[in-house]
């Protein structure tokens, strides 16, 4: 007993089964193009990370390597025998390495470390100026102690003198 529309059911399950293949194949494709995108964004996002890190670290660099610049111009006060043109030109060379990293980075990334380079030669003439007047006001110190001692020592003498007349 066959049906008087087989012809028809065939062609319906046979259009059935073309649309379900038609439709696995666009899932597959759909999924595999979904799982590519996400590696690439996730290699995306690795890379700009890794950028990231790599100018934190640079900008940590520069921290640190502009505090070891203050400490270096700070020995000229603290040592007094301390070789001036050595210490100098050791200053000068940490000041073009900072400048050599600073150009390095974006000038987004930089910014403050930028403003400090520019405001740092007008910083240490302020510096310069405040300990050249230190040891100023120690040498007019040291003088007036001396006088103090010399007026103390000519005032005893003159007041034994007076006493023994």
């Amino acid at each position: 007993m066959k049906a008087l529309n087989e012809k028809e059911i065939l062609q319906a399950y046979m259009k059935f089964a073309v649309n379900m293949l038609v439709l696995i194949a666009l899932s597959l494709f759909f999924f595999f193009s979904f799982y590519k995108t996400s590696d690439a964004e996730i290699c995306e996002i690795k890379q700009k990370s890794g950028d990231s890190e790599k100018i934190f670290r640079i900008q940590m660099e520069l921290s640190d390597d502009i505090d070891e610049f203050f400490s270096r111009y700070r020995a000229f006060d603290v040592k007094e025998d301390v070789n001036a043109e050595l210490l100098m030109s050791s200053v000068v060379d940490k000041k073009m390495e900072i400048l050599k990293k600073i150009e390095s980075l974006p000038s987004e990334d930089v910014r403050i470390h930028m403003f400090v380079m520019s405001k740092m030669d007008e910083l240490l003439r302020v510096r310069d100026s405040i300990s050249s007047i230190k040891k100023e006001e120690n040498i007019v110190k040291e003088d007036l102690f001396m006088c103090n001692k010399d007026y103390k020592k000519l005032n005893k003498q003159r007041r034994n003198s007076q006493f023994f007349k």
